[in-house]
């Protein structure tokens, strides 16, 4: 698994003062060539010691501790479809959203990618804190960007595309 470390100039928030005179915006002084993250109320100068392009332990954004999502499918059908299709083609095949509903909302010390360096080798009850199954996913959520991690039967793999609005809506079906 690789998830790529974000950085701020991805984020909006993110400003290089370019102008050749000093001007008081957002509550501060900006002088040419200065960095600030105008995401709060005011706006906050980067420090030398702060990172260069990475994101910052104080960016506004950011959750502490970081959310954590498990969705499981919201339906024994939606289940059975996806391990039939997976046992005729034999192989794994990606989640799709619209089966899923959220199970479990919980809280976690891990960001996404200490999660990814860990999953796979520590148990769910130490770094999930909960049961998760196979062909369920996993959102670590930092506020920053959130990674989807989907259980297969080798562990974890990291989930490029997952629509996590769309699973957030869904409800759990009762299917007596």
């Amino acid at each position: 698994m690789h998830l790529r470390k974000e950085t701020c100039y991805e984020c909006e928030k993110h400003l290089r003062y370019m102008e050749s005179s000093p001007a008081k915006q957002m509550g501060v002084t900006m002088h040419m060539g200065e960095r600030f993250c105008t995401g709060g109320k005011r706006a906050r100068k980067f420090k030398r010691n702060d990172p260069k392009i990475y994101v910052p332990s104080w960016c506004p954004r950011r959750k502490i501790p970081s959310e954590l999502r498990v969705y499981c499918f919201k339906s024994t059908i939606d289940w059975m479809l996806h391990e039939r299709l997976c046992y005729d083609l034999g192989k794994e095949i990606s989640p799709e959203a619209h089966r899923y509903a959220v199970l479990y909302e919980l809280h976690t010390p891990f960001s996404p990618m200490e999660f990814a360096r860990r999953c796979n080798e520590e148990p769910d009850a130490e770094t999930v804190g909960a049961a998760v199954h196979r062909h369920y996913v996993v959102e670590i959520d930092d506020g920053i960007s959130p990674a989807f991690f989907y259980k297969t039967e080798r562990g974890y793999e990291l989930l490029a595309l997952f629509d996590a609005e769309t699973a957030r809506k869904n409800k759990m079906e009762d299917t007596n």
